[in-house]
């Protein structure tokens, strides 16, 4: 995708603009006044422990990608069927997967009081925060993790309208399998979030979140110290760097963060210890696994199994997550749903025995019961889900 004659980039940093550009060699910093006015600004308060102000321009962004109506679209009179055919096609996510799941956390009570904490922690997620959201919707802290760089945004109101639909249209491919089966493939995710525009996982971060009734209030680029602290970057520095952090309003008005953080989660990673130091920073938190490739079955995945184990109070995910045999013990309330009996051809040698047995026990089994259907085992017409809860 080739978008000629854009010389300007934009990395939202706070509620001002760092502008790069690419024809010179230096970084300017020009702050609201280069700012792109695609609305008139408008600033909406959230009264609580964080400030959250919504800014104008990234949340018309985020609607646009995420096929809504806005001032922006209003203003350029972009009549795309993209719009149409994003709603129909979330409408479906929602009634068959993210409603049903909402309505089966309230009803099974998934997170009991002395279980809920502020943050929510998913390794090896990809761009993946509608299931995220979906199943822990209140807390204040998302803290994903992938191979895939951030990347950043561009200043999309130089764009043309033909460019502007070329680049939605792109974003939303990226998101084609995840909104089908409820997850991402790797092998796909290299290409479709390493273009020139689609760059990274924010663009279909700001589609999901838009998707779910968010509004966007700022967008920082950080990295991860060798301390465990984080340092914001700007400019350059920030388009290299790992980390994205995204304050928004939810549905109900509440400021919440939504942390990305690209990195190697193997043992071979030096850095792993001043990461999962940062993650520790955030204090109690549960974990999320989902169509995570097995990873944590390997033996060079040590590392981040015992975080996980160590850290977490409670650990929601499918079979591809924490094996059986590792929480299978006395230090864990372990419940079972759904049915697994085997797994996809290129996980073959993945399925866990103990699993299988332990769902055919009618006394270990809480219920076959699931209102959903997510994961790899979608192509069998079966799903599978475990919560594990720490004593």
């Amino acid at each position: 995708m080739k978008f000629a004659g854009i010389s300007k980039l934009i990395l939202y940093s706070g509620l001002n603009a760092v502008v790069l550009f690419s024809c010179s060699s230096g970084v300017e910093n020009k702050h609201s006044k280069q700012k792109p006015k695609l609305a008139e600004e408008k600033k909406e308060e959230v009264k609580d422990s964080i400030v959250a102000v919504v800014d104008t321009s990234l949340n018309n962004l985020a609607l646009t990608i995420g096929g809504i109506d806005n001032d922006f679209i209003k203003a350029r009179k972009l009549n795309s069927p993209y719009f149409s055919t994003v709603q129909a096609n979330f409408s479906v996510l929602e009634n068959t997967k993210l409603f049903p799941i909402k309505k089966w956390v309230k009803e099974v009570g998934m997170l009991p009081e002395k279980y809920k904490t502020s943050t929510l922690f998913y390794p090896l997620a990809g761009a993946d925060f509608v299931y995220a959201d979906a199943f822990f919707n209140d807390v204040d802290n998302y803290i994903m993790v992938g191979l895939e760089k951030p990347g950043f945004l561009h200043n999309y109101s130089s764009f043309t309208n033909a460019q502007i639909e070329s680049y939605i249209s792109s974003v939303y491919n990226s998101l084609d399998v995840s909104m089908k089966f409820g997850y991402f493939k790797t092998i796909n995710m290299r290409v479709q979030f390493n273009q020139k525009v689609v760059n990274g996982t924010i663009h279909s971060l700001l589609f999901y979140l838009a998707r779910t009734g968010k509004k966007i209030s700022n967008v920082k680029h950080f990295q991860v110290q060798n301390d465990g602290s984080i340092k914001y970057t700007v400019g350059t520095e920030a388009m290299k760097s790992a980390g994205v952090e995204i304050l928004f309003q939810n549905e109900r008005g509440e400021a919440k963060k939504l942390f990305y953080y690209s990195t190697d989660l193997s043992d071979a990673n030096k850095s792993l210890d001043a990461f999962y130091k940062w993650v520790s920073s955030f204090g109690a938190h549960n974990t999320m696994l989902k169509a995570a490739s097995y990873l944590n079955s390997r033996e060079y995945f040590t590392k981040t199994r015992n975080y996980i184990l160590n850290s977490s109070q409670l650990i929601v995910q499918d079979d591809s997550g924490i094996p059986y045999k590792f929480v299978s013990n006395s230090n864990w309330d372990v419940k079972l749903y759904g049915a697994y009996r085997k797994v996809i051809p290129l996980f073959a040698s993945r399925i866990q025995p103990d699993l299988v047995q332990a769902y055919s026990d009618s006394t270990k089994l809480t219920s076959k019961v699931l209102p959903f259907k997510i994961g790899y085992n979608v192509m069998f017409n079966e799903t599978n889900l475990q919560l594990f809860y720490k004593k």
